[in-house]
């Protein structure tokens, strides 16, 4: 089988688990906005739900994306079997020590944290001071049982770097289905018990515990059910043991020591945005942003996740052989790869996001622009910017250059934070577009960067499939665009047939403009060959 077949093979499989996994996220989502509304209560359970991801990327997180795979290759290639497993055996240990480690911390500085994120919030009545305050004791307690996460979060990281140095990777795409499910019923669970839930009521009572802790369970049984791949990887090797002067431990701490200061660079960023959102007040602010993004981030799970996935591994081994050709070559395949999709993904969600959003979250209702809906047409302005700066960084992370894209997160960090100060105090619209602006100027810095270091791939930003998907994606949008505009049915089954009419006229359009452009550019090829016979 040839390197592009078993590629688009490993991603078409990745692909469909990251779908199951997204659409059953999705509808996790659409349970909690169900469940919950946008409400002090939804705001609570979001921003006590962001923590543990926070403080797993902190502490391990973006050191084990960063380095587990490009280390463990490395190691692999130059020591043999045997030593290499003794040097991942004692990465994997000093993980496991500080993973618990930060888990008991953030379990004993919970009400700090909330704190922390609440405090631009400021009350201007006895009642919105009432419901600060309660707000504060319901997050902390649902932190508190959220803190597990983060020690389940890091093996789950652990385990799936093993796997896919063993080039198994569908199976880590598939496990969060399990939990998903999981939590999909907790939250139905706890809406037949407390349909109409109370803020006041909520603290301290058995409700939320069972809350809390069954939504970690989801967790805990998403590592579980990687366990039988483990059992069949052909890690054996593996012990516990820990060795401060080991060369993958040393290689680690040097890398991670850059990556440790993107991962607090990227989670100041995103407490600026979360605190600035429960700042701004209304309905949820925390909730909308929270369901934008997961709205969002879908086409971009789906398929750049899939393909980053797929090629890690290989790109780990062109930057240990100094193959910067290859190197070159698998991150334009996968750019084209990702952009193709991408793009008509961007400007399709820009058009739906307010009834998309309405039919999702508010009861098939769009009669008002939600929240919600403009966060998710703003940061999807952003997410070609957003593939682009993602695919670049992993291409520098496989050849080691930690300094270079903690630079680049430093600059799309660093311009987030003032375009929040600058454009967010008082709107949710400003607080996104800091975030869509800061990785479009980033995604140019890191094409730049990478061209340094002989590693060019500028051109698969504009090749002729990205070309041809960008014209027709332009032109379905406007079809797109057009249709939805026709009809006036702003509720129910009328917005929906309105809203799926539109899609589907827009997709036929988008292939009848691809089918043109093949055939034009086919003719064109012909005639130049006729050409050169002369």
């Amino acid at each position: 089988m040839s390197l592009a077949s078993s590629h688009s093979s490993r991603v078409v499989s990745m692909a469909s688990g990251t779908l199951v996994s997204r659409v059953t996220g999705l509808l996790r989502v659409l349970v909690l906005a169900w469940v919950l509304g946008f409400t002090p209560i939804a705001d609570a359970f979001n921003l006590a739900n962001t923590v543990p991801n926070m403080l797993f990327d902190l502490v391990l997180g973006g050191i084990a994306t960063a380095t587990f795979i490009p280390v463990f290759v490395e190691r692999l290639a130059l020591d043999g079997e045997r030593r290499a497993w003794r040097s991942i055996s004692s990465v994997i240990t000093g993980s496991l020590i500080v993973l618990v480690a930060a888990s008991v911390l953030a379990w004993v500085l919970a009400p700090f944290i909330i704190e922390g994120f609440t405090v631009l919030q400021h009350s201007k009545s006895t009642t919105a001071t009432a419901v600060l305050v309660e707000q504060r004791r319901v997050a902390t307690e649902l932190l508190r049982w959220f803190v597990p996460q983060i020690f389940f979060y890091g093996v789950i990281g652990i385990a799936t770097s093993l796997l896919n140095i063993r080039r198994r990777f569908g199976v880590a795409t598939w496990v969060p289905v399990a939990n998903n499910v999981v939590c999909i019923g907790v939250l139905v669970w706890f809406h037949l018990v407390d349909p109409t839930p109370v803020l006041a009521a909520l603290d301290g009572s058995r409700d939320l515990l069972w809350l809390g802790l069954g939504t970690t369970l989801g967790v805990a049984v998403q590592f579980l059910c990687l366990v039988p791949s483990l059992a069949r990887s052909d890690l054996w090797r593996l012990s516990f043991r820990l060795d401060l002067k080991d060369p993958a431990m040393r290689t680690v701490g040097r890398l991670g020591s850059w990556t440790l200061f993107v991962v607090i660079a990227n989670q100041l960023s995103l407490y600026v945005v979360l605190a600035y959102a429960f700042g701004n007040g209304g309905n949820g602010p925390v909730s909308a942003y929270t369901y934008g993004w997961s709205f969002m981030q879908m086409p971009y799970a789906v398929v750049v996740v899939s393909v980053l996935g797929a090629i890690t591994p290989q790109l780990a081994g062109f930057a240990t052989d100094e193959d910067y050709a290859g190197l070159a070559e698998r991150l334009r395949f996968a750019l084209r790869q990702s952009l193709v999709i991408i793009i008509p993904c961007t400007l399709v969600l820009i058009v739906i996001a307010q009834p998309l959003v309405g039919i999702l979250l508010n009861h098939v209702n769009a009669a008002h622009p939600l929240a919600a809906g403009t966060v998710l047409a703003v940061l999807a302005a952003g997410l070609p910017g957003f593939t682009i700066f993602q695919l670049c960084v992993r291409g520098l992370q496989s050849m080691q250059r930690a300094r270079e894209v903690f630079a680049l997160y430093f600059l799309d960090n660093a311009l987030t934070i003032v375009l929040c100060v600058a454009l967010g105090r008082h709107s949710l619209a400003g607080l996104t577009a800091s975030v869509s602006i800061g990785y479009s100027v980033a995604a140019v810095a890191a094409l730049v960067v990478l061209a340094r270091h002989r590693v060019n791939i500028t051109s698969g930003v504009w090749s002729v499939h990205v070309r041809r998907s960008l014209y027709a994606s332009l032109v379905a949008t406007a079809a797109v665009a057009a249709l939805y505009a026709v009809p006036a049915w702003t509720h129910g089954i009328g917005l929906l047939a309105r809203l799926s009419a539109a899609l589907v006229g827009g997709l036929l359009v988008y292939l009848v403009v691809v089918v043109a452009l093949r055939r034009r550019l086919r003719r064109t090829q012909s005639k130049g060959a006729m050409l050169k016979q002369f």
